[in-house]
C-alpha cells in the first residue's frame, strides 16, 4: 500500500488565507496611518479641522468600507464607504442634518440592503 502525501491546499481555503491577509495588509496601514496623524496633531504638524475630519464617524465608515472591499465583501464595502463619502460631503457643505433622525435610519435601511445583497452574492 502506498501512501501519497498531499500538500497542496483546496482552493476555498486558499482563497479565504488571501483574503485574511489582504483584510489584515489593510488593518496595518490604517493603524500606522491613523496613528502618524495623531502624532503629527500631538506635535502641532497638522490642525485641529484636519484631525478632526479625519477622526470622525463618517471617515470611519469610508475605512470600515475599505476593509469590506479589501475582504472582497464588494456589494457592503461600496455601499458603506459610499455613505461615509455622502455624509462626509454634508460635513463640508456645512449642511446640518440630526444623526439620529436622518443618518441613522438610513444606514440601517442600507445596512439592510449590503446584508441582503451579499447573501444574494454568495449564492451565486
Amino acid at each position: 500500500m502506498e501512501i501519497i502525501n498531499d500538500n497542496r491546499i483546496p482552493e476555498s481555503q486558499g482563497r479565504r488565507t488571501s483574503t485574511n491577509m489582504a483584510g489584515n495588509i489593510y488593518l496595518g496601514i490604517v493603524l500606522i496611518l491613523a496613528g502618524t496623524l495623531w502624532l503629527f496633531y500631538n506635535i502641532d504638524l497638522i490642525g485641529y479641522s484636519f484631525f478632526k475630519a479625519v477622526f470622525s464617524w463618517q471617515m470611519l465608515l469610508i475605512v470600515i468600507g475599505g476593509y469590506l472591499i479589501a475582504v472582497r465583501r464588494w456589494i457592503a464595502g461600496i455601499i458603506t464607504a459610499a455613505l461615509g463619502v455622502f455624509a462626509g460631503i454634508f460635513v463640508i457643505l456645512d449642511f446640518d442634518i440630526s444623526f439620529s433622525r436622518i443618518i441613522l435610519p438610513i444606514v440601517i435601511i442600507i445596512t439592510g440592503i449590503a446584508v441582503i445583497a451579499s447573501r444574494l452574492e454568495r449564492k451565486r
